[in-house]
């Protein structure tokens, strides 16, 4: 990587860690007030019905945020025209979403309170639709524009949801919240692209070509959603009651509080390796191989603080009524490595043309996850939930690869990268 490069790439990490960790601070201190506020039972309520909702995240997202970093790349030409196109197309499947979600919601939960805040919750499904605009600008290494938009949306927001609290608002306020971030950081990505003097442009080839790269993408990303993030809510929810799914929740709260520094440190990384495929297969491997290491040995460290500061963390934070978090908390926290080395692989899949195998992996995952949580959850409640969620990262984001031929070069670039093979020359 050239002087130049380098500090390019330091340059755009520094201002997505920098407005991640603004956003990190504003959103941890009020999803902590939040929490306290509302307590165990009306917070499961929110999250449990949440759950719903983000089933349709990557029914959203249309695959396009794996895919539109890599065509905006290398089809520098027409940038209008692929991030124009891959919104139109995220917008009318947001609206359907958006439906689709509250739908489902009323057929297993016949409760009005409910089905308002699915409605509420599921706006925020629509004003995803501009994320490409931030994709756009980190495709061009000037992440300095988005982390100042993400500072000030949630700044706005960190107010509304403490006027909530102030004002003693019920459930339906918090769950209007979950979308104000995402209305926020719309409409302000989009005066900030607009203000650059870019333009939206739709184009039917373009479009066309998005949705025949994206497909696999979008189907994996149910998968991912399923396994990842909604499998062990849903049925702590069904299974014991909307109260565990409190505790489990404030618990995954604390796990995903800090994988924004890994977010980071791939964003930024993602398009000079992707880059790199074209001009040196070597120096690709050998950057990739550094970017799964530092993914995996920063999750472990924090992982290890977390087992032993669990019970302090969830008594400061949350308060003596959110103690059984604490036992799930130490578990959890140790699947972050993998399941981010599985958003570091994105890279790999790409490059090597084998974006098929994303519905593979994750359809494994989806498998192992719902088996695994059923069984545990059944057993162990909460903890199960928390084991579950483990090893169903462990398993599909490393263990799998090594039993699918094609997949085994990027898991033996894995476990070179664990054992920190060629990583540190």
């Amino acid at each position: 990587m050239s002087e130049r490069l380098s500090k390019k790439f330091f340059s755009n990490a520094s201002w997505i860690m920098i407005g991640r960790i603004f956003q990190l601070g504003l959103t941890f201190i009020t999803t902590m007030l939040v929490t306290r506020y509302l307590g165990p039972t009306e917070f499961g309520k929110l999250t449990y019905i949440y759950s719903y909702v983000q089933l349709f995240i990557p029914v959203c997202a249309m695959g396009m945020n794996d895919i539109i970093v890599k065509e905006l790349i290398e089809n520098k030409e027409n940038n209008d025209e692929i991030l124009g196109s891959a919104t139109l197309i995220r917008i009318i499947s947001s609206l359907i979403s958006m439906f689709l979600s509250v739908f489902i919601v009323s057929i297993f939960n016949n409760n009005p309170l409910y089905k308002t805040i699915a409605l509420l919750q599921s706006f925020s499904l629509l004003f995803q639709s501009f994320e490409g605009i931030m994709y756009y600008y980190q495709s061009k290494l000037l992440s300095k524009k988005t982390g100042i938009v993400y500072a000030l949306a949630y700044i706005l927001t960190a107010l509304f949801r403490l006027c909530c609290i102030y004002t003693n608002k019920d459930i339906k306020w918090f769950a209007f919240a979950m979308s104000l971030d995402y209305i926020m950081i719309a409409v302000l990505l989009i005066s900030t692209y607009l203000f650059d003097n870019y333009k939206f442009k739709f184009s039917f080839n373009c479009a066309k070509k998005l949705l025949s790269k994206s497909f696999y993408y979008a189907f994996a990303g149910i998968l991912v959603v399923i396994y990842g993030k909604v499998t062990d809510t849903l049925l702590l929810g069904r299974m014991i009651n909307e109260t565990s799914v409190g505790y489990y929740s404030a618990a995954i709260t604390l796990c995903n509080a800090w994988p924004f520094i890994l977010t980071a440190i791939i964003d930024s990384a993602s398009p000079i390796i992707i880059d790199m495929y074209k001009t040196d297969k070597t120096m690709f491997e050998k950057r990739l191989k550094q970017l799964y290491a530092a993914v995996f040995y920063i999750g472990v460290v924090v992982a290890f603080l977390i087992t032993v500061l669990s019970d302090l963390i969830i008594s400061i934070l949350y308060g003596k009524e959110y103690m059984p978090a604490s036992m799930p908390l130490k578990i959890a926290c140790w699947s972050s490595g993998f399941a981010y080395i599985g958003v570091s692989r994105t890279i790999w899949i790409q490059c090597e043309n084998k974006i098929h195998y994303e519905t593979i992996i994750s359809l494994f995952g989806a498998i192992i996850s719902i088996v695994l949580n059923y069984i545990l959850i059944k057993n162990l409640g909460i903890n199960g939930a928390a084991i579950a969620l483990v090893l169903t990262q462990l398993l599909t984001n490393f263990v799998f690869l090594f039993f699918v031929k094609d997949l085994r070069a990027n898991a033996k670039l894995i476990l070179d990268a664990i054992m920190l093979k060629d990583v540190l020359k």
